[in-house]
């Protein structure tokens, strides 16, 4: 079974074909923008935990907003890496994605990571109106 080992929200991040991730203004915590409704570039990175052999994990993002929760809006599987061990024989697979996030109001928000339909990471931010 898949297990999250961390995930963060950034301004941007890639995963490497060697496995190596990299994110830019990672831990995000304000967003300020000059006027509402905007859009906003926001990545969503981390690592999970797996077997060498277990079937890929499903990951789902979604959003929670002052308005209410929106459901999914991105999903991809990540497959057991090839990058660092574990003892028990596990490997680890990281994994970076990137949406467009349409902001229409102020407050806190978060981007929510499902791995295989189990909530298991809120990334939180506030959106501001910088006058």
């Amino acid at each position: 079974m898949a297990d999250l080992d961390y995930a963060l929200l950034a301004d941007y991040a890639r995963v490497d074909a060697d496995g190596t991730l990299t994110a830019v203004g990672a831990h995000r915590a304000v967003i300020a923008v000059p006027q509402l409704p905007a859009q906003q570039v926001l990545a969503a990175a981390g690592r999970l935990w797996m077997g060498r052999r277990e079937p890929a994990a499903w990951l789902e993002l979604s959003a929670r907003t002052p308005e209410g929760d929106v459901g999914t809006i991105s999903a991809w599987e990540v497959q057991p890496g090839l990058e660092q061990g574990e003892a028990q024989g596990r490997v680890s697979a990281c994994f970076a994605v990137a949406v467009v996030a349409p902001l229409s109001s102020t407050g806190p928000h978060a981007l929510v990571l499902s791995v295989n339909d189990v909530v298991v990471a809120e990334l939180p931010f506030g959106v501001v109106v910088e006058v």
